[in-house]
């Protein structure tokens, strides 16, 4: 009877045990989902302290806003690319003179080119043919909203979303070379065309790919993604950061650039119009592709 009596004492004590452990469940995740509103509400003030520019709130999540401007100005440095920089500084550094802080002076950006896009990062290729033509020049695209308040010259959230997951080049302009445009970049004079600039406009400022004789480089770009955007680091992030940084760019002001000059082959990435109000969409078309908890917030 020892036996039995000490059995059903450990039975019952294990029964009591998971009894405390699930009636405290609710309570740590509460507990826990609250520190986690709390952190984010840090976040979104400090989004809001180190923002460069007047933010336009009308119609928009303060929270969402906040937290993107903590993303894009403390974490991602999306003005250190998107940027075409300041004249003064030949076009390097976007900060006003005297706020460059790597020249030890405390930090000014210049609003003027905040987020305006126009950096340039070079060719994209593999040098080919006689021209040793690149490729495509890659430029930076404008972030700051168009004349509806739609960031990146209207793409909606689900776009944005594409991009920063998948690296989609909705643009298509920096396509991979096929075998035909890439006969003609290897014998360019035997198509009749007799300067690198008659050849570049032949083959539409393709991404040429392969070898390069006498290295191991090889290099075979997909012109379908983005080659230049850090897209796959930024494809780790959750859905709620991505809305957030979304919502940030939809709150800056616009920088039109729309006169531009353009990038080589297409004026896709400079080109924004903080337009005429005749233009404006409706709110409807403005949210097209947003989350439904993003629409009831």
């Amino acid at each position: 009877m020892g036996s039995e009596n000490f059995a059903k004492s450990a039975i019952a004590a294990v029964v009591m045990g998971i009894l405390l452990i699930l009636s405290n469940v609710p309570r740590l995740e509460a507990q826990n989902s609250n520190q986690q509103g709390e952190n984010e509400s840090s976040l979104v003030e400090r989004g809001f302290a180190i923002a460069p520019v007047p933010l336009n709130l009308a119609g928009r999540d303060r929270g969402l806003v906040g937290l993107g401007s903590y993303l894009v100005n403390a974490i991602g440095d999306c003005n250190g690319c998107h940027s075409s920089g300041t004249a003064a500084s030949l076009n390097i550094f976007p900060y006003k003179p005297g706020g460059n802080p790597y020249f030890g002076q405390p930090e000014a950006l210049d609003p003027s080119v905040y987020l305006n896009g126009g950096a340039f990062f070079g060719w994209v290729g593999t040098p080919t043919g006689p021209f040793g033509y690149q490729g495509p020049a890659i430029i930076t695209r404008n972030l700051t909203p168009n004349y509806a308040g739609v960031p990146e010259n209207g793409n909606s959230l689900a776009a944005f979303t594409q991009i920063l997951r998948h690296g989609t080049d909705f643009d298509h302009i920096h396509p991979s070379c096929s075998a035909a445009q890439l006969a003609i970049i290897n014998d360019p004079i035997a198509h009749g065309y007799t300067t690198p600039g008659q050849l570049e406009a032949a083959v539409n400022y393709c991404i040429p790919g392969g070898k390069i004789p006498g290295t191991p480089f090889d290099n075979e770009p997909d012109g379908s993604l983005l080659q230049i955007m850090p897209w796959v680091t930024f494809s780790h992030m959750t859905d709620h950061d991505i809305e957030a940084i979304y919502e940030y760019l939809s709150a800056i002001p616009c920088i039109d650039n729309s006169t531009s000059m353009p990038p080589d082959g297409a004026p896709n990435e400079l080109r924004n119009d903080c337009g005429p109000a005749k233009h404006v969409e409706s709110q409807s078309q403005r949210d097209a592709g947003r989350s439904p908890r993003s629409l009831r917030r």
